[in-house]
């Protein structure tokens, strides 16, 4: 299950933002500091098991290249079979096939920041990933402990991102309207908002500085912002860019946390509407029982 979704099962959305009272500012800052310290440890840890790997498949892919177009008039079909098993191998490594650089650009200690961030908030695109047995041990320690502090830093976020709604509640009370309207205005609200921020505008951006179309676009946000990163679509750790602009990938990034809380009240409240549609089914289905029992004695 996704960071979205345990965390949209274990709020209490109705309090979320009236049970701030216990964290404090310097609690928060604590948190905070000691999540950005922990992801900067593990991008460290990263980078050291994985650049030289990352190094290696990179000169075997140029090497096997290089062999290919210089021997390519005298290969044989099982040169040529074993070439494209290679290539396949490399690939499926996480290494492209297009280009010549043999220096590290997947950990870096930039890249490997963003690919924890990643990990932790469980998104996985599955583009770039620990490909040594050290890298791998580690990952699993890694997202173990920092998953949890993820969930904690979450709680923060969400007071963050659903309070101004809750003002917004707050006005209509004084406006007059009954706890009902104000509870229904305000959640539609919340919904419409992340709507256009998370699903809606972020397309047209995709569309421009991706080449994507609109349809691609709307369909990778709402991937990455639900957590569920096939990784077919990609921006904040594609591995195909040598160029990839740290703003905007930070801000991304950003986005994506941001969005991954707005979709885990979302579930919620869906999440908490079926559950009343269910208790009232059950309601009205043990009335009907009731009156038919009734029946069935008085004509008995």
């Amino acid at each position: 299950m996704s960071l979205s979704r345990q965390l949209s099962y274990s709020l209490d959305f109705q309090s979320l933002c009236l049970r701030d009272e216990t964290g404090t500012k310097v609690r928060k800052g604590v948190i905070l500091l000691v999540y950005i310290s922990y992801i900067m440890f593990g991008a460290l840890v990263f980078g050291a098991l994985e650049r030289d790997f990352e190094v290696q498949q990179r000169h075997l892919a140029v090497k096997a290249k290089a062999d290919f177009l210089k021997n390519r008039s005298n290969m044989t079909k099982e040169d040529v079979r074993r070439f494209v098993q290679m290539m396949t191998s490399l690939i499926l490594s996480g290494i492209p096939p297009t280009g010549n650089r043999t220096t590290v650009f997947f950990w870096t200690f930039t890249n490997s920041f963003i690919t924890c961030i990643i990990t932790l908030s469980t998104i996985g695109y599955g583009t770039i990933f620990p490909k040594t047995s050290g890298g791998q041990m580690f990952c699993i320690v890694f997202a173990t402990i920092g998953i949890p502090l993820t969930i904690m830093l979450f709680k923060y976020i969400f007071i963050l991102v659903y309070l101004p709604f809750e003002k917004f509640g707050i006005y209509l009370q004084h406006k007059g309207l009954n706890e009902k309207n104000v509870y229904l205005w305000k959640n539609l609200f919340f919904a419409a908002t992340g709507l256009f921020f998370f699903l809606v505008l972020p397309p047209f951006l995709f569309m421009s500085l991706e080449n994507w179309s609109y349809i691609e676009g709307i369909y990778y946000s709402f991937n990455s912002i639900s957590a569920i990163g096939f990784g077919d679509y990609t921006v904040v750790s594609n591995p195909t860019k040598d160029n990839q602009d740290i703003t905007y990938s930070i801000l991304l990034l950003i986005w994506n946390l941001y969005g991954l809380a707005w979709i885990a009240l979302l579930f919620n409240l869906i999440a908490s509407f079926f559950q009343k549609m269910g208790s009232r089914l059950n309601k009205d289905t043990s009335e009907t029982e009731v009156e038919e029992e009734k029946e069935s004695s008085s004509s008995g």
